[in-house]
């Protein structure tokens, strides 16, 4: 039997990788490892877009002074993954923004705080999985597919107020640098890559009733960009629960506050000047509160900092803001970073 091309053993070994990636992310209890999948996903991902420009013979290899740069052992240095996207995606792809949000992610990850990340990226994660699956087929055909070798997992999925209070407390439980990795990240991109269902994948599931045919499946995709009006009526019509993947948000506690008090109790707390003005413009930054004034919907990690209440029409915010805004910005040049000014002191007139 005839050698494969080096780009063919690639290929197979980068379908390797991401089976390995998704046997991960799928495992139940203590046998799950997002860290894992995050490794393993990132060298599927490097491999597939090396083993197609191999196929297309196309540079590869890191150079410097027209000579070839070398690993330890003498051979050549590979691209990594970033090097790839900058030649293969342009800068505002969603692909490339949602692989380079996973490589940022990477090296951000502590054990103990994988299951709260998992739960805060899930659609990210679902989105690099179908994006992967996606650019196999468009760049080596449909059998290469790995559809043929994933089967749909049983899961269970409680739709009681004590799971949305789990995923709320989750999203807390996150470390601050990381949870600001996160937020500036996302508050960088622009809405139409947001939004985009190849940065961040978000799923509709309808149990469906009557009676079973050799037709049914189960689970059928749709893509609502492939539907009128009157066909996406039709569908949410259908008898049947219906499970959309969007961020919860949490009520009023009462210990929040208005931006105004929240801008007195950051600048009590630090040697420096903190209006509000300087308050907003910090939490845009991060990614938190309405985009604009008076706008009901939240940006980016809303939910975790922020709260809409209801009876005043406005978003109010919690003492777990106030805190990471005081450790953020208590020494000059925190503050000089994240304002983007130099810090007045109090007692300066």
């Amino acid at each position: 039997m005839p050698r494969l091309p080096k780009w063919r053993r690639l290929l197979e070994e980068s379908r390797r990788q991401a089976l390995v990636a998704i046997d991960f992310y799928n495992r139940p209890g203590d046998r799950r490892s997002y860290s894992d999948f995050i490794v393993h996903l990132h060298l599927a991902w490097q491999d597939l877009l090396l083993a197609s420009r191999m196929k297309n013979d196309r540079q590869i290899y890191y150079q410097k002074n027209g000579r070839y740069k070398k690993t330890p052992d003498g051979s050549r240095k590979t691209w990594d993954l970033s090097r790839c996207l900058k030649e293969e995606y342009s800068e505002t792809s969603p692909i490339r923004k949602n692989l380079e949000f996973f490589i940022g992610l990477r090296n951000r990850i502590e054990h103990n705080f994988e299951d709260n990340l998992l739960v805060v990226t899930a659609p990210e994660a679902h989105a690099c999985i179908i994006n992967y699956e996606t650019e196999l087929i468009r760049r080596f055909g449909d059998n290469f597919t790995l559809g043929n070798e994933l089967k749909i997992p049983i899961f269970i999925h409680s739709l009681q107020p004590a799971e949305y209070d789990y995923m709320a407390e989750m999203r807390r439980g996150i470390p601050t640098a990381t949870l600001n990795y996160i937020s500036e990240f996302v508050a960088d991109l622009p809405d139409e890559v947001t939004s985009n269902e190849k940065f961040s994948y978000r799923l509709a599931l309808m149990p469906v009733k009557g009676p079973k045919t050799q037709a049914d499946m189960a689970l059928t995709f749709v893509n609502t960009h492939d539907l009128n009006e009157d066909e996406k009526l039709q569908l949410m019509g259908k008898e049947g629960s219906v499970i959309i993947a969007e961020k919860f948000r949490n009520v009023v506690h009462g210990d929040e506050m208005l931006p105004g008090k929240i801008a007195q109790e950051v600048e009590a707390r630090i040697p420096f000047r903190f209006g509000l003005n300087d308050f907003t413009r910090l939490r845009k930054k991060w990614g938190i509160g309405p985009a604009k004034s008076g706008d009901k919907k939240g940006l980016p990690n809303s939910d975790t900092f922020c709260l809409y209440s209801p009876a005043f029409q406005q978003f109010v915010y919690t003492p777990k803001l106030l805190d990471r805004i005081v450790e953020a910005i208590r020494t000059e040049g925190g503050y000089s970073r994240l304002l983007g000014k130099e810090p007045r002191l109090k007692h300066d007139g």
